[in-house]
């Protein structure tokens, strides 16, 4: 095995961090299986398929890695490579067929996204940051226009999808039937409310999920655009920022807010650090705007609505709690799959990514989880430029989005974007890793 995986320089890029040479600059992977799974967005949802997309496009680019024969690494992708592995001891933990069923779909995604991302690394002459930043975007706008569907049709399922094929007592399982008949919207109907909260969930099965999407794509969305540099990539951005204030504030998520005030936070320290006062002032003023258009929107009194009939802040607070002790009868392996809580209806091991990867696979899984994470972050906070920084910004939200939410479907968006960063910043001749990246357009075909 040690033979098919090699270095693209002398030494291991893995160990040494050091930036790899044009001359072995690795050809001949197609891009069609990665552009299939982020492209093809609006056809997976539509056949029920959105949850597995990525297995079922990871299957053909493991077989052209395995063709190849010569895999390149990169720093930043062993600790996926770890996590994905530690969960495979965790599945002795699992205690029936249904869970251990769950922890093999959870698994396959995760697999999935390990082989995308090495993917990436070494397509780097199809896959170009053009391509997959374009591909990222196009989710982000559908996302927005999941959003309208949502606030137009709330009571709408899917039904015509790959569900129609599956055995009645696992399409009548609630959870997988919200992942292979979607909902446009999550209907929540708690007890003492004045009327039904309607809240836009599509392309995902959850409202969570596309506050959680939106706060992840739109900072890349607006790496796209400086990228470009163009009046039409601008324009593009600006209707896009401006459609999705409706369904944003429709959902009355705080963590899609929460990351989106981070994210331009995050990115206002970092200029003023560098001294960038007009990108600076452009961030702030964005900021700015964002902040007033929430506070005349009524989504403060939306959200303070829904905490008097649910109060999701306490009810969290005792889960997490539960998760942590429980974590501590089986710190190890973890328990495989989230379990029934012993004081909720809520089941130990959701709501959040962090509190996932304890319970299901203990603190070890839990440790190389946000090693994962973090050591993104960290490797890319080097971001030389406008558009790089951006991007990064959309790991480092990600690292606080984490604890609320599950990321079920957006740590894809984020894994691809991660790769894209790690390889262009450890291949020395990247003109888009540098301090002044040419516009996309004008950059040489298989550069």
């Amino acid at each position: 095995m040690s033979s098919l995986i090699r270095s693209p320089s002398r030494s291991l890029v893995e160990s040494t961090g050091q930036k790899a040479s044009s001359n072995v600059e690795t050809r001949g992977l197609p891009a069609w299986p990665v552009l299939a799974a982020l492209w093809g967005y609006p056809l997976w949802w539509a056949l029920g398929l959105l949850p597995f997309a990525q297995v079922i496009m990871a299957i053909p680019m493991l077989a052209f890695l395995i063709m190849r024969r010569r895999i390149l690494f990169v720093p930043g992708i062993l600790p996926w490579v770890c996590f994905v592995a530690w969960m495979i001891p965790s599945a002795l933990m699992a205690d029936e067929v249904g869970r251990l069923m769950g922890l093999g779909v959870r698994f396959s995604q995760f697999f999935a996204l390990a082989i995308m991302m090495i993917y990436i690394v070494n397509a780097r002459s199809s896959l170009t940051p053009e391509r997959i930043l374009n591909s990222l975007t196009f989710i982000w706008a559908f996302v927005i226009v999941g959003g309208y569907l949502g606030m137009f049709f709330p009571e709408v399922k899917l039904t015509m999808t790959i569900g129609q094929l599956l055995p009645s007592a696992l399409a009548t399982n609630d959870y997988i039937s919200d992942l292979v008949f979607p909902p446009l919207a999550e209907i929540q109907t708690p007890w003492g409310a004045a009327e039904p909260f309607l809240r836009p969930s599509a392309p995902f099965a959850y409202t969570n999920g596309w506050g959680c999407a939106i706060a992840v794509l739109t900072p890349i969305a607006i790496t796209t655009a400086l990228g470009h540099r163009t009046a039409r990539s601008m324009w593009f951005l600006l209707v896009g920022l401006v459609a999705a204030i409706p369904p944003a504030i429709a959902t009355t998520n705080r963590g899609l807010w929460i990351g989106l005030a981070g994210a331009v936070i995050y990115i206002v320290i970092r200029l003023a650090l560098r001294g960038h006062w007009l990108a600076f002032a452009w961030s702030a003023l964005l900021g700015i705007a964002a902040t007033i258009i929430l506070l005349l929107s009524g989504f403060l009194d939306g959200i303070m609505e829904r905490q008097e009939t649910v109060d999701t802040t306490a009810g969290r607070g005792s889960l997490y709690a539960e998760t942590f002790e429980r974590t501590l009868s089986s710190p190890i392996l973890g328990y495989g799959a989230p379990r029934p809580s012993f004081s909720s209806e809520i089941y130990v091991g959701t709501q959040g990514a962090i509190w996932n990867a304890m319970f299901c696979f203990g603190f070890v899984g839990l440790a190389l989880f946000v090693i994962a994470l973090l050591s993104g972050a960290f490797r890319t906070i080097d971001a030389p430029n406008l558009s790089t920084l951006w991007l990064h910004t959309s790991v480092v939200v990600t690292c606080g989005l984490a604890i609320f939410y599950g990321l079920d479907r957006q740590l894809v968006f984020v894994g691809v974007a991660l790769a894209l960063m790690l390889r262009e910043k450890y291949f020395d001749d990247s003109p888009y890793w540098t301090p002044n990246p040419i516009p996309f357009a004008q950059v040489p075909r298989g550069a």
